[in-house]
């Protein structure tokens, strides 16, 4: 809400139709929902309550002025207030300098103190401000109309209000984008085209085209079709020394939303390293940092699961950008700078909480990227001046060392490796048909004792079909069975065990049954008939059981 005071102060108050309203009503409801969550079933539960404590704080912080009605900012002729600056007017002959930034779409305006303006810092400071000269006034409760309107506004009366100190910073900003385009066409002439990143995205989306062509689903991709393609998995590099897969893994994807959430990552800031450090050493980033990534999967995800995923790479690219941007902030300019420790500072502070907060995400591979990105960031040489590029052959070999040297360490310190996913997968498709066939056997003879027990087949009869036809097909399937190989950590090892001694008693029982309507099985032959399918009863409970608790299994 925008109103004008009878001394030309305009003044704006936060409204719930604005992005930080909308974050606010969402945060408010979830807390709400949580809290039904911890005491709507008649009993206390801590997490949600824990939860929806921390949600209603968020939503506090963040919609403070929507519940308070406190004035987001106030412009007039001889100072500037709000929100943010404790409710306090800074007068305009304490601003030395008034800019606008954008960040992730949220525009601020940016007040630089005078020094000597002992009394403006002092009252305006704010907890995490620090000390530093900057007070930065968010207008996201406002309106886009009102946001244009507050920056025309303070704008207009700092000009008016402190000249002078509006034309030096005028001229400033405007050396300093003499002095940012400068720099683009430098690091543009020093690398024309970032081909290194077309490259890496071509590749990438290449691989799972081809997946698809060869039939993996486009969305969900089964494992086993991952694994053959090269996922990651802890017994297969260092058990099976296939280390190839460490690199392999990095350009495979566990879907199309998977795939293009990690070249939405690597878009800009690929773009931005390429610009920063060449496209030569955007490879060395992009590649030492999806080594490192799945080196370091091997002692945690890859252990139990097969992984998949160039997010070691966009982490250690984002890391690197984040680091570049930080080290060569004297030479960058000022604002260049800002927006990118922001804006990738944000969208890896996200993908870091989100990857932590949810199951299923391979975050050694994000921090391991992370990390390798951001010590080859210190290492490297920039593009920014002949003199930063002085030894960059002899940095890049060294980091490269370095980096291949941690590589190899992780890989031999992985720990015993827990699922042998090669032979669970090698074995799947011949599992699924011996079960298929032990199945079909066993219904054949179940459907013959059904027609012995109508007397639609006789006992001869009946014995006759045993001996040529059901014996041998359960005898087949059962040693097809026992014999299968199964790797460690299969979870299918208990239903395999159960299904072998099922499939054994009905051999044995029948077996025995045969003998008997022959009068070779001896004078105990129905105290024997009678221990043979009592463990075979006993040994389909075990069977049923096994399914039950594999159907459990997540």
């Amino acid at each position: 809400m925008a109103t004008m005071t009878a001394d030309g102060i305009r003044q704006y108050k936060a409204r719930w139709h604005s992005p930080i309203g909308y974050v606010t009503l969402f945060t408010a409801m979830l807390a709400v929902l949580l809290v039904w969550g911890a005491f709507g079933r008649g009993s206390f539960a801590g997490v949600p309550a824990l939860a929806a404590l921390l949600c209603a704080g968020i939503a506090w912080l963040l919609g403070k002025p929507l519940f308070t009605g406190d004035w987001i900012v106030r412009v007039g002729p001889r100072g500037i207030s709000g929100w943010a600056l404790n409710g306090r007017t800074v007068p305009w002959r304490d601003v030395r300098d008034l800019a606008v930034e954008t960040i992730q779409g949220h525009t601020i305006l940016v007040l630089t103190l005078a020094e000597e303006a002992t009394e403006s810092l002092e009252k305006t400071r704010r907890l995490l401000g620090g000390g530093k000269a900057e007070r930065r006034i968010p207008l996201h409760a406002l309106q886009p109309r009102e946001i244009e309107q507050v920056v025309a506004a303070a704008q207009a009366a700092f000009a008016q209000g402190a000249a002078d100190h509006a034309a030096k910073a005028a001229q400033a900003r405007q050396e300093a984008a003499g002095h940012e385009a400068a720099l683009a066409q430098d690091l543009a002439r020093a690398t024309s085209m970032p081909w290194a990143l077309y490259l890496v995205v071509v590749l990438n989306v290449g691989v799972w085209a081809a997946n698809i062509a060869t039939g993996m689903s486009a969305f969900r991709p089964a494992s086993a079709d991952l694994f053959r393609w090269g996922a990651n998995s802890a017994w297969a590099v260092a058990h099976d020394h296939e280390y190839w897969r460490l690199l392999t893994a990095t350009f495979l994807h566990a879907g199309l939303i998977h795939l293009g959430m990690n070249m939405l990552g690597l878009w800009g800031a690929g773009q931005l390293l390429t610009r920063l450090y060449g496209n030569a050493q955007f490879l060395l980033v992009y590649l030492a940092s999806a080594l490192a990534g799945s080196a370091a999967s091997l002692h945690f995800s890859a252990q139990t699961a097969v992984s998949v995923g160039a997010s070691g790479a966009v982490f250690g690219v984002l890391g690197a950008v984040l680091v570049a941007a930080h080290r060569h902030r004297e030479r960058l300019p000022k604002a260049m700078t800002r927006g990118i420790l922001a804006s990738e500072g944000v969208f890896l502070a996200y993908a870091l909480v989100n990857g932590f907060s949810r199951a299923g995400i391979d975050n050694a591979a994000h921090v391991g990227g992370l990390l390798a990105g951001a010590s080859l960031a210190w290492v490297l040489a920039g593009k920014l001046g002949a003199k930063a590029s002085a030894g960059g052959t002899v940095r890049a070999a060294a980091a490269t060392a370095a980096c291949a040297a941690v590589i190899a360490g992780l890989v031999a310190a992985t720990p015993s490796p827990r699922v042998d996913h090669g032979t669970i997968y090698s074995s799947g498709d011949t599992f699924q048909r011996v079960i298929v066939k032990l199945g079909r056997a066993q219904d054949d003879l179940a459907r013959d004792a059904r027609a012995l027990k109508a007397a639609s087949m006789t006992e001869h009869q009946f014995l006759q079909a045993a001996e040529k036809t059901h014996l041998p097909a359960l005898r087949a399937a059962h040693v097809e069975l026992i014999t299968l190989p199964l790797g460690a950590g299969d979870a299918r090892k208990d239903i395999h065990a159960a299904t072998g001694r099922h499939a054994g008693a009905t051999v044995e029982a029948l077996e025995l049954q045969v003998r008997r309507g022959r009068g070779e099985a001896g004078a105990d032959a129905d105290a024997q008939l009678v221990r043979a399918y009592r463990e075979l009863e006993v040994s389909e409970q075990r069977l049923r059981a096994a399914t039950e608790a594999a159907k459990k299994k997540p």
